[in-house]
């Protein structure tokens, strides 16, 4: 596991087990000081700079479908929803999202 950090927040990325032009995102955590100011933004383009750094070339990520506010940052990204699964863990719809970079 490879976290990065920012002062607005961190993110992790993993490669997929014997897949590794593809990264699994995960971890992606906005400062609640850095809430609402569009740091989730800078973030996720960061973490997208730091994806094609490493020369990924495709990125999964889960969010839990409450989660609008995160959906919308993907959404504005280019990421794609892909499927949506019950999590019984975390008792709440669980989205998959993917993004070709």
């Amino acid at each position: 596991m490879t976290r990065y950090a920012l002062t607005c927040g961190a993110f992790e990325i993993d490669s997929l087990p014997s897949q590794c032009q593809i990264a699994v995102c995960h971890g992606f955590y906005v400062n609640p000081a850095a809430r609402k100011q569009g740091f989730g933004h800078v973030l996720k383009a960061e973490q997208t700079k730091v994806l094609r750094h490493l020369n990924y070339n495709f990125a999964i990520c889960t969010v839990v479908s409450s989660n609008v506010a995160q959906k919308k940052i993907l959404e504005r990204s280019g990421w794609e929803f892909m499927r949506k699964f019950y999590s019984e863990r975390q008792d709440e719809h669980v989205e998959v999202w993917g993004i070709e970079l």
